[in-house]
């Protein structure tokens, strides 16, 4: 469970189709890049975080709203890779920066559809404690071959998504 609001705001997700260097086999490359806010969002004026600076325990499992759905059975022969970067330490009330705290090492895990749909989407996993509102970039890529995607996931929506936990 998260102490602190985290907001979603994905990309568009990328998907092309690549052969590989070493087999020459095709594979469907999709890229899910976007935005998590942690704590508060960035004022639409200035772009800046609010100066709420307190501790907060992070423990959060963002569902990327345009995940592709894959075949369980496939999952084997997927390459997952996973990068996220610290994009904003808001500044406190008295107009310094915050500490940060720690993220810990992210992760990528797949999860069943919430309505028993077949197949499985994909969730980004952060964990640790921070000290002020965060603005935290993320990127996944996918590599898996094409039949393994069982349903192409919906377009991502331009507005931030709440996923509150």
């Amino acid at each position: 469970m998260t102490d602190a609001d985290v907001y979603l705001a994905a990309q568009p997700r990328l998907d092309t189709v690549v052969t590989e260097f070493q087999s020459d086999a095709r594979r469907l490359r999709s890229d899910y890049a976007g935005m998590a806010w942690i704590g508060d969002q960035p004022d639409s004026d200035t772009g800046l975080l609010g100066p709420d600076y307190q501790q907060r325990d992070v423990d959060s499992q963002l569902f990327l709203p345009d995940t592709h759905w894959y075949d369980l059975d496939a999952l084997d022969d997927i390459e997952v890779q996973v990068s996220v970067g610290l994009l904003q330490v808001a500044n406190t009330a008295l107009r310094s920066q915050g500490l940060v705290g720690a993220l810990a090492e992210p992760v990528v895990e797949f999860f069943e559809h919430p309505e028993g749909e077949p197949g499985v989407g994909l969730c980004l996993g952060l964990r640790g404690r921070i000290f002020s509102n965060l603005g935290v970039s993320y990127r996944v890529t996918v590599l898996c071959p094409p039949e393994a995607v069982l349903r192409r996931g919906e377009t991502a929506e331009a507005e931030a998504v709440d996923t509150e936990e």
